[in-house]
């Protein structure tokens, strides 16, 4: 369901919570009593007026807790793609420093893998999968960095650098798949779904019809908000925000073209 959600845009999202929202809420509830003339019971009226409170209270404080914690794993993800650029900053530094032709292929081959993972596995992240073309751009990192011979002890120091960067490469790219496949447990929406049910019938129990309209449409209003903020941060790699390629993306400018390459 929060797929689908995250094939429109924020504006989209909120307006349909809204529109879904208050119709449920309010004008069904006060289409229905205004055409069967339903006159509700003072003391009805005066316990789910309290009933409705405690919900209210409940429902925003679910949807604040699971704010928090969607934040925090969109967070983390952003953390991830910041030091793979970072990292690969580092290695293409430690290949500028080993300075051999091994090494310049290298070079070309890191950019190569910087683009491919945001061209083609960037679009694949919001599946979990990764792109073929960055997976052997990467085994290429890998396996020629390994066999590196230094024959100083600067080449030392940097093939040092260069194994480290690499493992460290690797690491964070399963990292990242992996946060791809974060989301919010199951049983905070079935909780979240449990309250708005509640607060919705206790809603559509006040009177009188004037103070159902505007108490009850004004809570709808802000939770279509908080579910807004929630349905759009639960999307790490999908959506309008989902997280962006902007660190590997600046880390190739900051690479730049190499002489005589492409």
């Amino acid at each position: 369901m929060l797929a689908w959600f995250h094939n429109f845009n924020n504006l989209q999202i909120g307006a349909m919570l809204l529109f879904t929202g208050l119709s449920v809420t309010t004008v069904f509830p006060l289409l229905v009593r205004r055409r069967f003339k339903i006159v509700l019971d003072e003391q009805l009226a005066k316990g789910a007026e309290e009933s409705f409170k405690l919900f209210i209270s409940l429902s925003l404080l679910l949807l604040a807790f699971c704010m928090v914690r969607a934040q925090g794993d969109y967070r983390g993800a952003e953390d991830i793609v910041a030091r793979e650029g970072t990292v690969m900053l580092k290695m293409d530094r430690a290949y500028a420093s080993f300075a051999t032709e091994d090494t310049d292929a290298l070079r070309q081959v890191l950019r190569t893998y910087a683009e491919h993972l945001v061209k083609d596995e960037w679009p694949m992240l919001s599946q979990g999968e990764r792109a073929d073309t960055a997976t052997e751009d990467l085994r290429v990192l890998s396996t020629i960095s390994k066999q590196l011979e230094p024959q100083t002890a600067e080449q030392q120091v940097a093939r040092s650098e260069i194994i480290q960067s690499v493992n460290q490469l690797n690491d964070l790219r399963e990292a990242r798949v992996s946060a791809s496949f974060v989301k919010l447990p199951i049983f905070y929406w079935y909780a979240i779904c449990t309250a708005l049910f509640f607060l919705t019938v206790f809603g559509w129990l006040q009177s009188p019809l004037s103070k159902m309209v505007t108490y009850v449409g004004g809570v709808t209003c802000g939770v279509c908000l908080m579910l807004t903020v929630l349905i759009s941060t639960s999307g790490i790699f999908s959506g309008q925000h989902a997280v962006s390629a902007d660190p590997i993306r600046n880390a190739l400018i900051q690479m730049g073209p190499l002489e005589g390459g492409s």
